[in-house]
């Protein structure tokens, strides 16, 4: 990592403690998350990346050069790649829902929410700024990836989701996002890195938050229009 990027990280670790310790994350390695609670949070994920997926594009087309922006975009294509291929085609298939039933789902409020601070970002932002934003799906993902492949799970579709997030596909993709914005960082100005900051940690706060829904079986208090 860079000096830029140890900065974004040690200023989200009190809240990436908070998630490894959110019963959500523990329930996966002992076993006791409720698998209906989990099928819930994949659903919402699924209709979470749709929504991320353009935020990104948005990102790269902000890049300040031809190869950060491929590198963004390549990399985020196939870290997406590896989630869906893995984990969310296969859990679905497996619980007899197609992608194109998800149509039917509606986004809860903290996921819409995430998504349309993430989409407001990389219309508003400059390029450091939104690659900030996006940038904790993919990061936070694989440290927790990594800290609960230490523990396992008695679950194969928990440990299905740990061994995802914890891959040598998805390492060597984040870590490419993870290096531009250690590149672009290291020669920004002060006021931009602060703003690029706050975004992170904004971004951070909406992926506890995404966990702790799923975890309460998040929903609307009225029925939204369609």
């Amino acid at each position: 990592m860079s000096g830029f990027t140890d900065r974004l990280w040690s200023s989200v670790r009190d809240i990436y403690e908070a998630i490894l310790t959110h019963p959500f994350l523990t329930g996966l390695t002992d076993g006791s998350l409720d698998l209906e609670v989990f099928k819930g949070y994949i659903i919402q994920d699924a209709l979470y990346l749709s929504r991320f997926a353009k935020a990104v594009a948005l990102v790269g087309a902000k890049a300040p050069d031809d190869d950060a922006a491929l590198t963004l975009i390549s990399a985020a294509r196939d870290a997406l790649s590896v989630e869906r291929a893995t984990l969310h085609d296969f859990l679905l298939t497996q619980w007899g829902i197609k992608m194109t039933d998800l149509q039917q789902y509606q986004m809860t409020p903290t996921n819409r929410a995430y998504t349309d601070f993430l989409i407001a970002s990389a219309y508003e932002k400059p390029f450091l700024t939104c690659l900030a934003a996006v940038l904790p799906c993919f990061w936070v993902y694989l440290e927790v990836g990594r800290e609960l492949l230490k523990k396992g799970s008695p679950v194969e579709t928990y440990s299905r989701w740990i061994d995802t997030y914890s891959s040598p596909d998805y390492e060597q993709a984040v870590g490419r996002i993870i290096r531009l914005a250690g590149e672009v960082g290291a020669g920004a100005r002060a006021a931009e890195k602060e703003e690029a900051e706050l975004y992170f940690r904004i971004s951070t706060m909406y992926e506890y938050l995404f966990w702790d829904s799923a975890y309460r079986r998040e929903d609307w208090p009225f029925v939204p229009k369609r």
